[in-house]
């Protein structure tokens, strides 16, 4: 069964998450529904979600598997993604 739900959003928010949508080809409820769903799923598996940094700096960002350690494997390919990221934009 599914329940409609009335939410008040930052007008910068719901453009970018229409525009996401879009980009992915499906509705923004099921973008909204399906982003609350895995954020719902990583909170109470205790596996941590969240990376703070410091601005777009993405240097400094490390992988984290799923028992909290660092993963040097995945911290490698997300750092390559940063620098070919910086390299499209003429940085």
């Amino acid at each position: 069964m599914k329940t409609q739900v009335a939410l008040r959003l930052e007008d910068s928010i719901v453009e970018s998450a229409r525009r996401e949508a879009e980009r992915q080809n499906r509705s923004l409820a099921n973008l909204v529904e399906t982003a609350l769903g895995e954020i719902l799923v990583a909170a109470n598996s205790g596996a941590p979600v969240l990376s703070l940094l410091d601005g777009d700096d993405l240097d400094d960002a490390v992988a984290i598997d799923d028992d909290g350690n660092v993963d040097d494997e995945e911290t490698a390919r997300l750092r390559h993604l940063a620098a070919i990221a910086r390299r499209g934009r003429g940085e």
